[in-house]
């Protein structure tokens, strides 16, 4: 009789758990799923292909690009008991946020963003001017930061994630906020304004916020996010990417150009940058794959402590694009043998093996990420003790048979203070004004070079200069022929004091030949020839420093700081994107498209080397270096660097030489010895006599 009762109570328990769902769900009362139930049902929602997660935020991370052990069994068990499921089940349904999809624009004199309330992400993000410069994308369109196709794979900007809970992540970026402070669907700022919209999300388990506070002239706007589950606060970071930058600039390899990558500010006060291939690099390759169990062997273990790896196609060097990301159920073999919650289809052997993502410690001030002219960039109130990075390649189409990266970059974001998120131009005066403003040297944003300690006090002046003759003249182009006039006439001491000194060096070049000849000599039989070998070093040394030839190269590599700040200036300045000079030459931040600037460059180069002062040399292989010198090496320069570089440097290089030619002439005549014609012209009637032997060489005493 006991065992009767106690199988028609499973029973009764069954049918109220199975059947209570089904009426709900027929009443509208509960939310719609495609899959079973789980440990936070109330979560579900019908997945929005715009607004997926990315697929990095399906592991729990912690540092040094490794992730943390999670306890699946744990996460697998519902979080009540069916009695106690049974009776929250009508307060969850009263309390789960349930709004249709919605968007909300914020148009202000600098941007137009387009937020999602799935998700509470941005899915647009517009530049149209920074003070009175309009900006424009590279193709004249309006300029988007945001790569409209992708985010339908990688994930939004500003989407969570929660460090140790991939699971929450993943349903937090797919319901829908409720917004508040946003009635209206656009919200116009003037200058000056501040309006704040706030999107919420609640249930019996769950509760999130993020804030968003614009000022309507600023490129700077405030943001607190906040997630509490089953009433305990969770760390929340904030995604930014992928991939901010000018997405219609198709130039985003070489020397000229700044591929999007993450930068930070350390609290040594330096600036690091990470490339997009650099964030989790194959470290193995698969070789072998067991389909049926959704197992691979890998030829070098994983961390001991990662939980997530990303498959890569190709040889794992050569990669085409990312496979996907999968979660480690099981390890074997000493972390080579690897059981899968998935294998991502295409997978193979050969195909690369990398940690999910790269989590690097080092206390941050600010972080995110930047491409040549653009950035987004947090800056939280306090340091941050690490940053999470993760960086997808992805081929567009058939046609592009390289792969394009799409780096993203986590900051932790708390409620209590605002993190402060910049959206703008890498403009050089406004990223100063901003580091007052932040206290933090926030201009370290754009990339100095080495050299960057000597280049950036100059390229304020060259900038100031710059502008004031682009006023005068309306074109920049013109700025830079006279700016660098003046640059090479106030390097005219420099140039003739050069010049002297390579003359004396030309000069006595014979004389110093000889002497090298005469010592290599004596050095066959050192012990009889001493006092002749240390009369030689003393008559040497005496013409080395007459004419010291390093005395020529010093001015010149002074003009180093000058030329890598033009270079600098050049390449970075936003006042030089889509500036006009000529009719052919369109913007000089791009390459010449008829060429003709290089090609000229060249030529003024050939002939600014042919009229530096020489030696006079019979040797064959000086002569084959000369030739060298004069001509191969100008056009080699010309064809690796100056052919496609930004037509601005070009016109300075060209116009460099060119001002540098005619300087060059100028030296020679001025620095030609009348005593040249007495020393050279042999004496008596047409020059037939000759020094009598062993009478002394006037020839020589003029010369000398």
């Amino acid at each position: 009789m006991d065992k009767s009762k106690l199988l028609i109570a499973i029973l009764l328990s069954l049918l109220i758990l199975i059947g209570w769902p089904l009426l709900m769900r027929s009443l509208n009362m509960w939310p719609a799923s495609t899959e079973p139930p789980t440990p936070m049902p109330e979560l579900s929602q019908e997945p929005n292909a715009n607004q997926s997660a990315p697929p990095p935020v399906t592991a729990p991370l912690t540092g040094n690009g490794k992730t943390a052990p999670t306890n699946q069994t744990a996460t697998a068990k519902p979080a009540t008991t069916p009695a106690a499921a049974t009776a929250a089940t009508p307060s969850a349904t009263a309390q789960t946020t349930q709004v249709p999809p919605r968007e909300v624009v914020i148009e202000t004199p600098n941007w137009r963003v387009t937020f999602s309330n799935r998700g509470a992400v941005v899915t647009s993000w517009i530049i149209k001017r920074e003070g009175d410069r309009l900006i424009t994308a590279a193709d004249g369109s309006p300029l988007e930061l945001i790569p409209q196709q992708e985010i339908e794979h990688l994930g939004a900007p500003l989407r969570f994630r929660l460090p140790g809970s991939p699971e929450l992540t993943t349903q937090l970026n797919q319901v829908n906020f409720q917004i508040e402070g946003a009635s209206e669907s656009t919200l116009n700022l003037g200058a000056g304004e501040q309006r704040e919209i706030v999107f919420t999300y609640s249930s019996p388990t769950v509760k999130a916020r993020k804030s968003f506070k614009f000022t309507g002239d600023k490129f700077l706007f405030e943001t607190t996010a906040e997630v509490i589950a089953n009433g305990a606060p969770q760390p929340v970071e904030l995604v930014i990417g992928p991939r901010i930058g000018d997405q219609m600039d198709k130039q985003t390899s070489g020397s000229y150009s700044t591929p999007p990558q993450v930068v930070a500010f350390n609290r040594e006060g330096k600036r690091v940058s990470f490339m997009g291939a650099r964030i989790t690099p194959p470290f193995a390759k698969v070789v072998q794959v067991d389909e049926a169990a959704k197992r691979i062997q890998i030829d070098k273990p994983l961390a001991a402590d990662a939980d997530s790896i990303k498959l890569v196609g190709g040889d794992g060097k050569n990669y085409i694009t990312n496979l996907g990301y999968a979660r480690v159920v099981s390890r074997e073999a000493d972390n080579k043998i690897l059981t899968l919650d998935a294998l991502p289809q295409g997978l193979s052997v050969g195909n690369g093996v990398a940690q999910g993502v790269d989590t690097v410690r080092q206390g941050y001030s600010w972080a995110g990420l930047v491409d040549h002219y653009f950035g987004m960039l947090a800056i939280p109130p306090q340091p941050v003790n690490d940053i999470t990075m993760t960086n997808v390649e992805m081929r567009n189409g058939e046609q592009e048979p390289a792969a394009t990266d799409y780096p993203s970059v986590a900051v932790p974001v708390g409620s209590a203070a605002p993190t402060r998120i910049f959206v703008g131009p890498k403009d050089r005066q406004l990223l100063a004004s901003l580091s007052k403003e932040l206290n933090t040297d926030f201009e370290s944003i754009i990339d100095y070079g080495f050299f960057g300690f000597i280049v950036r006090p100059i390229v304020p002046l060259l900038g100031f200069a710059l502008d004031k003759l682009n006023g005068l003249f309306h074109n920049y182009g013109w700025a830079i022929v006279v700016v660098t006039a003046l640059v090479n006439l106030l390097l005219f001491p420099m140039r003739w004091y050069s010049s002297k000194k390579m003359k004396q060096a030309a000069k006595h070049q014979p004389r110093m030949k000889e002497l090298q000849d005469k010592m290599k000599k004596l050095k066959e039989n050192p012990r009889r020839s001493e006092r002749e070998m240390q009369e030689l070093q003393r008559e040497q040394m005496e013409l080395m420093k007459e004419a010291n030839p390093m005395g020529g190269c010093l001015p010149m590599l002074l003009q180093m700081p000058i030329f890598w700040s033009f270079f600098i200036f050049l390449t970075i300045s936003l006042d030089m994107r889509h500036a006009k000079w000529l009719w052919w030459v369109k913007d000089l931040s791009k390459a010449d498209p008829l060429h003709i600037l290089p090609i000229v460059m060249c030529a003024t180069m050939i002939a600014s080397t042919a009229l530096m002062p020489q030696p006079p040399s019979a040797d064959p292989a000086m002569k084959f270096q000369r030739i060298l010198m004069t001509w191969l090496m100008p056009v080699m320069l010309t064809w690796f660097f100056f052919l496609n570089a930004p037509s601005g440097l070009v016109l300075y290089w060209m116009v460099s030489n060119v001002v540098g030619v005619g300087i060059q002439l100028t030296i020679n005549k001025l620095t030609t010895e009348p005593q040249a014609a007495t020393a050279i012209a042999p004496s008596g009637k047409n020059g037939k006599d000759k020094p009598r032997k062993g009478a002394p060489d006037k020839r020589r005493n003029v010369e000398a």
